[in-house]
C-alpha cells in the first residue's frame, strides 16, 4: 500500500475517533439515559439489516476483488441482489405492520419513526457496498473523508443540540441521520465512475452463484457474530430499562475509541493479506504482525484500565460506574482486530462452516452467561459476558486456523489475553470496592507487558523517530 494512502487510512481512523471522543461527554451531559439507549439500539439494528441483507456477498466481494478483472460488474453483482431483497421487506413490512420498527426499536407506535429506520438502514446498506470500492482500492483519502464528514456533521449538530433549552431523542435521531446522509452523498459523487454505468447485463450469473456460495454461510456466521455483539443489547432492554441500556452504550461508545488502533489495522490488514496470499508471497510475516498486534492489544487495554479513573472528570455523576466497565467492553475491538491475525485460516481456505460454528459456540457463551448475570449484575454482567464471550471467539477462530490453514504460535497469546479478561472482569465486577487494588493489577500488568514485549516497544519508537525525522525534514 502507498505510504499516502495509509496516511489517510490512518488519518481517517484518528480524527474520527477524536471527533467521537468529544461527542460523548456532550451526549452524555445532554441526552437522557433513556434516549441514548433508543438510539444504540438503532445502530445494532442497522447492523443487523446490514449483514441480512447484504447476504455475505460485501465479504464475497473483497474476496473476489484481486481475482476478477471487471471491478464495475463485480460491486454490481455483489450489491444488487441486497437491494432488491431490501426492497420487498420493506414494502411486506409496511403492509402489514408499518409502525412495528419504532415500537421494536424506540417503545413508540410512530409512522414517522419507522419510516426514518426504514430510509436510515437503506441508507447505511448502500454505503457499506460503495465503501468496499475505495477500501479494495486502497483509496485512503476518499475512505477516510467519507468517515470523516460523516462523523463532523454528527459532532456539530450535537453541539448546536447542547445550545437548545430542551433536547428530545428527535435531536439525537436528526443527528445520527444526518451524518450517515452526507456520507452516503460523498460516496456517491466519488463512486460515480462506477455506479454511474451501471446497468443489468453487468451482473454476472456465474459469479453470482460462486459468491453466494462464499457469502451465504459468511453472513449467516455474522448474523452469529452480531448476535455475539448486540444480543446484549436487547437483552437489557426487556431484563432491564433504556436507562440501563443507556449507561452500557456509553461505556460501550468509550471503550470503542479502541476502534482508532482496531478498525486502521483492519481496514489495512484485509486487502493487503488477500494480495499477498494471491501472488504466492512469504507468509511468515502474518506471525510478526501478530505479535505487534498482541503487544498494543496488551498496552492498550493495559493503559485503558490504568487511566479509566479520569472519566470521573468528564462525566455526569450518574455515570461515574461507566469507569469500571470500559477495560471490559474494550475487549471487544481488540480481541476482534487480533482474531483477524490468528483466525485467516477460515477465510484463506473458504471453510466458512467453521466460521459458522465459532459464532454460534461464542454467541451460545454469550447468551447462557447473559441470562445469569444479567438480572443481578445489569450493565455490569453485560460487559462481563461481552468479553468473554469474545474470548471465546478469538480462542475458537485461532485454534481453527491452526489446524486448517498454517500454524500459529499461541501459547503467548493466549497468556497474555487470559490475564487482560481477568483483570478486565475485576474491575467490572469488584471495581467500586477495590479500586486501589485493582489499580495496583493493571499497572503490575503494563510493568510485565513492557519486559514481555520490548521488541516490539523497540520496533514502534524507532519506527516513531524515523517518522518524526521524515517529517522534520519535510518542513
Amino acid at each position: 500500500m502507498k505510504n499516502g494512502s495509509l496516511g489517510w487510512f490512518a488519518f481517517g481512523s484518528l480524527a474520527s475517533s477524536s471527533l467521537s471522543f468529544v461527542s460523548i461527554p456532550v451526549i452524555a451531559w445532554v441526552f437522557a439515559d433513556a434516549d441514548i439507549g433508543k438510539v444504540s439500539l438503532l445502530i445494532t439494528a442497522s447492523g443487523l439489516a446490514t449483514i441480512i441483507f447484504t447476504l455475505g456477498l460485501d465479504q464475497s466481494y473483497t474476496r473476489e476483488f484481486h481475482e476478477v478483472s471487471d471491478q464495475g460488474g463485480l460491486l454490481l453483482t455483489a450489491a444488487a441482489p441486497g437491494f432488491a431483497l431490501f426492497t420487498i421487506a420493506a414494502i411486506l413490512l409496511w403492509t402489514w405492520q408499518p409502525t412495528w420498527l419504532s415500537w421494536m426499536l424506540f417503545g413508540e407506535r410512530s409512522l414517522a419513526l419507522s419510516l426514518f429506520v426504514t430510509v436510515y438502514f437503506f441508507v447505511v446498506l448502500v454505503s457499506r457496498f460503495l465503501t468496499l470500492n475505495h477500501r479494495m482500492l486502497e483509496d485512503g483519502k476518499r475512505y477516510a473523508l467519507s468517515f470523516l464528514l460523516a462523523k463532523v456533521t454528527f459532532v456539530t449538530l450535537i453541539c448546536l443540540a447542547y445550545l437548545k433549552p430542551e433536547r428530545r431523542l428527535l435531536d439525537l435521531l436528526v443527528a445520527h441521520g444526518a451524518s450517515v446522509t452526507v456520507g452516503f452523498l460523498y460516496l456517491l459523487a466519488t463512486t460515480r465512475s462506477v455506479w454511474w454505468r451501471a446497468h443489468p447485463s453487468l451482473i454476472s450469473g456465474s459469479l453470482l452463484r460462486r459468491m453466494l456460495a462464499f457469502g451465504i454461510p459468511t453472513a449467516t456466521s455474522g448474523l452469529l457474530f452480531w448476535g455475539l455483539e448486540g444480543v446484549d443489547k436487547f437483552m437489557l432492554r426487556s431484563l432491564s430499562s433504556f436507562s440501563e441500556l443507556g449507561v452500557y452504550s456509553i461505556a460501550l461508545s468509550i471503550a470503542a475509541m479502541a476502534n482508532v488502533a482496531t478498525s486502521m489495522f483492519t481496514t489495512i490488514w484485509v486487502p493487503v493479506v488477500y494480495r499477498w496470499v494471491a501472488n504466492n508471497e512469504d507468509l511468515s510475516r502474518i506471525d510478526q504482525v501478530t505479535r505487534h498486534i498482541l503487544a498494543g492489544t496488551v498496552f492498550l487495554i493495559g493503559t485503558a484500565g490504568a487511566c479509566t479513573w479520569m472519566l470521573e472528570y468528564a462525566l455526569p455523576e450518574q455515570h461515574r460506574r461507566v469507569q469500571h466497565l470500559i477495560t471490559a467492553c474494550m475487549l471487544w475491538p481488540l480481541f476482534y482486530a487480533l482474531s483477524e491475525t490468528t483466525g485467516l485460516g477460515i477465510a484463506m481456505t473458504r471453510s466458512t462452516q467453521f466460521g459458522l460454528l465459532v459464532a454460534v459456540l461464542s454467541l451460545s457463551v454469550n447468551v447462557v452467561l447473559n441470562l445469569l448475570l444479567l438480572p443481578s449484575l445489569g450493565s455490569s454482567g453485560a460487559a462481563v459476558s461481552l468479553a468473554v464471550a469474545i474470548w471465546v471467539f478469538l480462542a475458537l477462530r485461532t485454534e481453527v486456523s491452526h489446524r486448517i490453514w498454517r500454524q500459529v504460535p499461541r501459547r503467548s497469546m493466549y497468556v497474555w489475553t487470559l490475564l487482560a479478561l481477568t483483570l478486565s472482569v475485576a474491575h467490572a465486577l469488584l471495581g467500586p470496592s477495590m479500586r486501589t487494588l485493582i489499580l495496583v493489577g493493571w499497572f503490575a500488568f503494563l510493568a510485565c507487558a513492557c519486559m514481555a514485549f520490548r521488541s516490539s516497544v523497540v520496533e514502534c519508537a524507532v519506527l516513531v523517530l524515523k517518522s518524526l525525522r521524515r517529517a522534520r525534514g519535510c518542513v
